[in-house]
């Protein structure tokens, strides 16, 4: 297909018209001044048509905008009057005068040619250069018909039937028919205000994502509470379908493709703010599985005494960034805080004085007065190829989301060692381990011990609820309203600081494994997850049964 069949006007020639829709739904009572200040933000970034945009926000249903539609161009929908309409064109006139292709792009189709006058069913109205290469094409006058997107795809199909189509097309209008069923079954109002709350009540409860499992006959959706999986609903297979597909099409998902993961991102309003959701989504012996990372904006970063650090901790930390050079690292498995914890190192350093540069994977929460950039591989953009990039744009700090390999291993320390403070993160069990990881990577150990300032082992452990004390719901009391009955309120951090003095690094000269590195740590204080539990656990910020859970096999 060419592109220029899909390329769409510019759209500054249709604010008046965009801004007439969005009143229009405002009017029928579809937005609200929150919602429609939203979807004009979007739109000054975004070229895709208005109705799509809506859609996806999940603020209107393909009915809504037809209505809408409608109204502004003073034109009636196919639902009402065009059911039956005479004098449809040949197909002669069809191939000959018109391309499939454009129409299909487009979104409109000729349904009627009377005496010099055409009907064409059109989902967006406002394309008038559609419109007028339509007409030039057929030499007559165009009167317009609205029909939602899951209506013309099908008419579409009506209008070129199979006869006429080749095997590659006939296999691709099955695919479209399909796709257009799962549409219109996504666009349902009931589907449509089941999401919305479910996006908002997970927000609501703070959860981090949202879990959406089938199993053999129902289909199971979980909220990740503060680290824990919470049952929120059971669904039957026929409404998990429809829901999975309604949020595929949010995302930008191929709703088709069943059969292998796929990713995306999209924005949710709730509450007046915008939401960034992650979706991925994997295929199972019992269906399609879908995943969604929660990431509120508004919720910024906390401060290093917020998130649970304590004074000799959070002492050390500013002592290792307000070094001119060297590598601060973080470790701990996946979902341990260590992003978190680099960002409120991030908020510290961004004082407006210095250049700082990130590559992460991807950008969760944007910062102010820093340069974030986010990995993609499938045009080149690695955590080592971002590194080289940045050394050439005068950084003072440069924060890699992770060193998960030696490539960008050694490039960030030799980044350190002319002149730039760099902060990482590795995947390992305690902090001791991440020098190791690094020699086993096939980093030089002289490398590792001249650069390496101090790795900061961490994990997240559920605190106790301030308002009840962890005492909700029990002796008959009624449960707390701030914690819903859970006990517990957010998380904090319980934390091992290694800072690489001499001894530290001479063991690290000589290969010595962790337990020796650890060793030589503690005989100059360092204190471990477990002992740093114990203690946050004895001011009654949490109990031992996070703390075991969460240090695990590490407290042995």
């Amino acid at each position: 297909m060419d592109g220029s069949f899909s390329k769409r006007p510019d759209l500054d020639a249709f604010d008046d018209r965009r801004r007439g829709v969005l009143e229009a739904l405002g009017a029928l009572g579809v937005l609200d001044e929150l919602d429609t200040a939203h979807v004009a933000s979007i739109l000054r970034e975004n070229r895709d048509p208005l109705d799509q945009i809506i859609c996806k926000l999940g603020l209107a249903t393909e009915d809504d905008l037809a209505r809408a539609y409608g109204r502004v161009f003073s034109a009636p929908l196919w639902g009402e009057t065009m059911r039956n309409t005479p004098n449809s064109p040949s197909q002669n006139t069809l191939n000959h005068a018109l391309n499939r292709q454009f129409l299909f792009a487009r979104r409109l189709a000729p349904v009627s040619i009377d005496d010099g006058a055409a009907i064409i069913a059109i989902v967006d109205p406002s394309d008038e250069e559609a419109i007028a290469g339509v007409a030039f094409a057929l030499d007559c006058e165009m009167e317009r018909s609205i029909v939602t997107a899951s209506q013309f795809d099908r008419l579409f199909t009506q209008i070129f039937p199979e006869t006429e189509l080749t095997g590659a097309e006939r296999d691709a209008s099955d695919a479209a028919s399909d796709i257009s069923h799962l549409k219109e079954m996504a666009s349902a109002e009931p589907v449509v205000r089941y999401v919305n709350r479910l996006i908002a009540e997970a927000s609501r409860q703070r959860a981090s994502d949202i879990h959406i499992e089938p199993m053999a006959r129902q289909t199971l959706v979980r909220l990740r509470i503060d680290g824990r999986l919470a049952d929120f609903d059971m669904l039957p297979g026929g409404q998990a379908l429809s829901i999975v597909s309604r949020l595929k099409i949010l995302a930008d998902i191929d709703i088709a493709e069943q059969r292998r993961p796929q990713d995306g991102r999209m924005s949710f309003p709730v509450g007046g703010r915008a939401i960034d959701l992650r979706l991925s989504t994997t295929p199972t012996v019992n269906g399609e599985s879908l995943v969604i990372r929660l990431l509120d904006q508004s919720r910024a970063p906390l401060e290093l005494e917020g998130l649970g650090f304590d004074e000799k901790t959070r002492n050390q930390l500013h002592e290792w960034i307000a070094a001119p050079n060297g590598i601060v690292l973080l470790t701990g498995p996946t979902g341990s805080g260590k992003t978190t914890t680099l960002y409120s190192l991030l908020t510290l350093l961004a004082t407006g004085d210095r250049k700082i540069l990130t590559i992460e994977d991807p950008v969760e929460y944007k910062l102010a007065g820093v340069n974030q950039s986010q990995v993609n591989p499938a045009i080149g953009v690695t955590f080592a190829n971002a590194l080289r990039s940045f050394l050439r744009h005068d950084p003072d700090i440069i924060m890699v989301g992770e060193m998960r390999d030696a490539e960008t291993a050694r490039i960030a320390m030799r980044a350190a060692m002319t002149g730039h403070l760099v902060l990482s993160t590795l995947h390992t069990n305690d902090a001791a381990s991440a020098v190791t990881r690094l020699l086993d990577m096939g980093v030089e150990d002289f490398l590792v011990a001249s650069t390496l300032l101090g790795v900061v082992g961490q994990r997240l452990v559920r605190r106790i609820c301030p308002a009840c004390k962890g005492a909700t719901g029990t002796d008959g009391a009624a449960p707390c309203a701030q914690c819903h009955g859970n006990g517990f309120l957010g998380r904090i951090v319980i934390s091992e600081t290694m800072r690489i003095d001499g001894a530290v690094r001479n063991e690290i000269k000589t290969g010595a494994r962790a337990q020796i590195i650890a060793e030589a740590a503690q005989a100059q204080g360092f204190v471990t997850l477990l002992e740093d539990g114990r203690a946050k656990a004895a001011q009654n910020l949490t109990v031992m049964s996070e703390v075991n859970r969460a240090v695990g096999s590490y407290a042995d």
